[in-house]
């Protein structure tokens, strides 16, 4: 035991004589410490400062609000995307039975006249259900006329003019 105490008295004396070695090193550690705390929080305020502004998008209204307003933007952007292909398939539903196809023939229904100012347009939807609509000038008067087309065939008697018409209709690629 007096072997331990011997240690202890010795480490005290040399603890002794170099104590203002040990002062002087404490402060200079601790002055040390002092310099790296301020330029630690002199970096901690520029990165403060820098995510402010990242924050902020560079502009006075906050880059949260910014992101709010842009994920808000994009519900309103699907919804009517969402709208705009329901009326897209109404209008592709409502095409299917409008008139698409058409053919034009201009003759001269009379000898002697100048001018081909007759005519048979024929008017038709992709399954070549429609019209055919004469027109036929004369001296006396312009007469027209619409026959009904089920399915590229029609009730009524057609003249050629009328038939060539039909056929082109029923020949254009839509």
């Amino acid at each position: 035991m007096n072997e331990n105490l011997g240690f202890f008295e010795t480490l005290a004396q040399a603890l002794s004589a170099a104590g203002p070695y040990i002062a002087l090193g404490a402060g200079i550690i601790s002055l040390v410490m002092i310099v790296l705390l301020l330029v630690l929080i002199r970096k901690q305020d520029r990165l403060k400062a820098r995510m402010d502004y990242f924050m902020r998008g560079g502009k006075k209204e906050p880059l949260e609000e910014s992101l709010r307003h842009m994920v808000d933007d994009n519900q309103t952007m699907k919804q009517q995307l969402r709208t705009a292909g329901t009326e897209l398939g109404k209008l592709r539903a409502e095409m299917q039975t409008s008139y698409r196809k058409t053919g034009v023939v201009k003759y001269n229904a009379f000898p002697g006249m100048a001018g081909k100012m007759s005519s048979s347009v024929a008017l038709l939807n992709n399954e070549n259900n429609g019209i055919v609509i004469t027109s036929i000038h004369g001296q006396d008067g312009c007469y027209t006329y619409i026959k009904e087309i089920m399915n590229g065939k029609s009730i009524n008697p057609l003249t050629k003019e009328d038939e060539e018409a039909l056929r082109i209709a029923i020949e254009m690629q839509v």
